[in-house]
Parts: C-alpha cells; structure tokens; sequence
C-alpha cells in the first residue's frame, strides 16, 4: 500500500471543513438554561459534567447548553466534539443532518 499525499491533504481539508459547519451547526441551535435542580442531576452525556447554565470555563470552552432536534441538552463544545466525527445523538442515536433546510 502506498501513500497518497493527495489524498491524506484532502482528507485534512475534508475534516476542516466538517468542524467549520459543525460548530455553525451547534451554535445555531436553541440554548436551554435548565432550572437549577435539574442542573444537579442532569449530566452531559458527552463528558460526563453537570450542567451549569451559561459558563464559560478557565480554558475558554463555552459550557452553555444547546438542545439538538430529538430533544437531548448537550454542552456546546461537547456536542461539536462529538458532531464533528459522528452523525447521530449520543443517546438516542437519531441522525442529525447539519444540512440547513
């Protein structure tokens, strides 16, 4: 098997381009702020975190939380993370089309 610069460079460009719409995706989704007793006992799926309204954290990650169209409530970062190498809910495993309609 040989390698194909080509071919590895458009992958490269391919996956660029994947978490450019990912992240217009995500940030065009609703935000949800969650009352604060569901904030203690509802985690992100993703990372396994609470929910704590709108935050931002020291690493400058964005913690709000963003529903996706089946309904489940996500981190931003985590669900552009998981978006950008998968096409479904983490939970449900409903496909999400980042396509606009």
């Amino acid at each position: 098997m040989s390698f194909d610069l080509d071919e590895a460079l458009a992958m490269a460009e391919e996956s660029c381009r994947r978490v450019a719409t990912t992240n217009t995706f995500v940030s065009n989704l609703p935000t949800v702020v969650l009352p604060a007793h569901d904030q203690d006992s509802d985690v992100c799926s993703v990372c396994m975190e609470g929910f704590h309204g709108h935050v931002t954290s020291s690493s400058g990650c964005d913690r709000s939380n963003k529903r996706v169209p089946c309904g489940h409530v996500y981190h931003a970062n985590c669900i552009a993370s998981w978006l950008s190498y998968s096409n479904s809910c983490p939970l449900c495993r409903c496909k999400i089309s980042l396509e606009y309609d």
